[in-house]
């Protein structure tokens, strides 16, 4: 009896980490537009490991305007995002989209959004006494789609559809494309305290699927506090603070540490995040 197997040598297929705190920027998981209030948003956020992983960090940084329509069921957004991976002294990987959504009233008690974000990928390895660097750049390309009532949000995406190959080194890296489901519910359990469900559910071929749960609660409109329960890897205690009224926008601040619940650490686990917004 003979067999057919398929190997591949020094090649890789790349996951993107998802942040703990990942409902504070839906634009890193969606493109489509998730969220009409303001003209315009101001985010950023960092992910840094502490311990024997230290100096590994992700940061990214985003914004998008809102742009009026004739209709009022109407408006479109334009935005940007930059997301730098730091994976130590001598590996980096940098994404930068530009995007583009368009929102529709559908009903007088719902809404869709469709949005496209295009962008470049580019992985550098420097040079080391181990042997020489190089850097490779490629374009990526992530697609999605918002059902909005509201309590109710239902997103969906397909993220990195141009899959895409880089080569900085001998080792080739895969962009695989991977599907990211997103749903949101939200209601008032007292007069002054609001929770927020956040649900996130990952599904990428030849790799674990990933499955996240986090309840937010916020109070009088200002203090939140809440947990991220990610499955098989550890749960985030997040704290922050909301509406804090400076100049004509708001300000939105969070901070979270994740504990890990497995017996074995890897560089994605106790993670310290820090986050911020501008709305106005």
């Amino acid at each position: 009896m003979c067999c057919f197997i398929q190997a591949h040598a020094q090649t890789g297929y790349e996951a993107p980490i998802v942040f703990d705190q990942f409902f504070q920027n839906y634009n890193l998981l969606n493109p489509a537009s998730s969220d009409s209030s303001g003209k315009a948003h101001l985010r950023i956020g960092n992910r840094s490991l502490i311990g024997l992983f230290s100096g590994v960090n992700r940061l990214y940084v985003d914004g998008d305007v809102k742009i009026k329509h004739r209709s009022l069921n109407q408006y479109s957004s334009l935005g940007a995002l930059v997301i730098a991976y730091n994976d130590g002294a001598f590996i980096s990987r940098t994404k930068a989209y530009v995007s583009y959504s368009w929102t529709t009233r559908i009903s007088s008690r719902s809404s869709v959004s469709a949005g496209l974000a295009i962008g470049v990928v580019k992985y550098t390895l420097l040079g080391s006494q181990a042997g020489g660097g190089g850097a490779s750049t490629a374009f990526d390309g992530n697609a999605g789609l918002w059902y909005i009532r509201s309590k109710l949000k239902i997103g969906v995406s397909y993220q990195q559809f141009t899959r895409s190959a880089l080569t900085p080194v001998n080792q080739t890296f895969l962009l695989i494309p991977y599907l990211n489901v997103n749903v949101i519910y939200a209601s008032y359990i007292s007069p002054y305290v609001l929770l927020t469900t956040h649900v996130f559910y990952r599904h990428q071929s030849m790799n674990v699927s990933e499955f996240q749960l986090a309840p937010i609660f916020l109070f009088n409109d200002v203090f939140e506090t809440g947990i991220n329960f990610r499955y098989k890897r550890g749960v985030a205690l997040m704290v922050g603070i909301k509406n804090i009224n400076i100049g004509q926008g708001n300000i939105h601040f969070m901070g979270s540490f994740l504990l890990s619940t497995r017996k074995l650490s890897n560089n994605l686990d106790n993670a310290f995040e820090l986050s911020a917004s501008y709305t106005f």
